[in-house]
């Protein structure tokens, strides 16, 4: 990943106050462990996923994060201050990307995040996703039809993969990319972070402890927080206790997106290339603010490659 580690971060103005707050709220949590010791909890069973799920993509010698590692108790949240703008108080906006015909999978996420929303945490909508298949669904201006693999070969270990290749993408890639995109142009039209999950996300138990805090903490830089991940790359540099910058995630089942973010992405169209794989290369250059939180916060009800209903085009590389 040579170009994108010289590449100037887009993430500045990170507040030294972050590692203290967070870690003062991960002790108090952890009935008396200290910062270290759960950040190394974390970090030990965050490299105990990885070695148990690196068959998934095989993907970088970073290899991936486990979307189902276990986690250390949940932390607390606390009252981190955010530079001026509205409280983090009110339900979080959340946007479930779910295709008309999958019934089963909205009643199924609905069930998964019911506490959530009746906690008050989360305020849930159904987002109607784009099956990629009628005539001006995807409008080309927004979504390419075709895709070069150089960009995500530089981080893309699996045997097979390889630059210079172009793809057509799938009409369910193009869907999910054009799903994504009604996703960003909500964000960027409201003054609050949105999360955006995909109807096959399982939100962990520690959800619910760790988010208003993480909100507070990556909002005052952050143009997207990643709950739920497959890691393609090194962590840039450690943020706080449990947050890091990324340079390259794979998955979009969920994350965070500030309306500052969302306008970069809209910017940046069309996507010319999978969603998640242009979100992680505008991360890579710099061009986006990308944070992950470790442990992950959201796994997926299947492994990315199976019952997904977004077929891959690079599959026919990979065999």
């Amino acid at each position: 990943s040579g170009s994108s580690a010289r590449a100037r971060s887009a993430c500045t103005g990170a507040r030294p106050e972050w590692p203290r707050a967070m870690a003062a709220a991960a002790a108090g949590a952890a009935g008396g462990s200290t910062p270290a010791a759960v950040q190394k909890e974390g970090e030990e069973r965050e490299g105990e996923g990885r070695r148990v799920r690196r068959r998934l993509r095989g993907k970088s010698a970073a290899g991936a994060s486990p979307a189902s590692a276990a986690a250390p108790a949940p932390l607390a949240t606390p009252l981190l201050r955010r530079p001026a703008g509205p409280a983090v108080g009110a339900p979080l906006r959340t946007l479930v990307i779910n295709l008309d015909r999958r019934t089963d999978r909205w009643a199924a996420v609905q069930r998964r995040l019911a506490g959530l929303q009746a906690s008050g945490l989360l305020r849930v909508e159904r987002l109607a996703a784009s099956e990629g298949t009628r005539e001006g669904d995807v409008p080309e201006d927004a979504v390419l039809r075709r895709w070069s693999t150089d960009r995500n070969a530089k981080y893309d270990g699996r045997p097979g993969a390889r630059p210079g290749v172009s793809l057509e993408m799938t009409a369910g890639e193009r869907g999910c990319a054009m799903s994504h995109v009604r996703a960003w142009r909500a964000a960027a039209a409201g003054a609050e972070a949105v999360l955006v999950l995909e109807d096959d996300a399982v939100p962990s138990a520690r959800l619910a402890g760790r988010l208003p805090a993480l909100l507070r903490a990556a909002g005052g830089t952050a143009d997207v927080l990643y709950l739920g991940y497959i890691k393609g790359a090194p962590w840039r540099r450690k943020v706080a206790l449990g947050l890091f910058e990324a340079e390259y995630l794979w998955t979009t089942v969920a994350y965070v997106l500030w309306p500052r973010g969302a306008q970069k992405l809209l910017a940046a169209m069309p996507v010319n290339q999978p969603v998640d794989n242009f979100m992680a290369w505008e991360a890579s250059t710099g061009r986006l603010c990308a944070l992950a939180v470790v442990p992950l916060l959201v796994d997926q009800e299947q492994e990315w490659d199976r019952g997904s209903d977004v077929p891959h085009s690079d599959d026919v590389l990979i065999g």
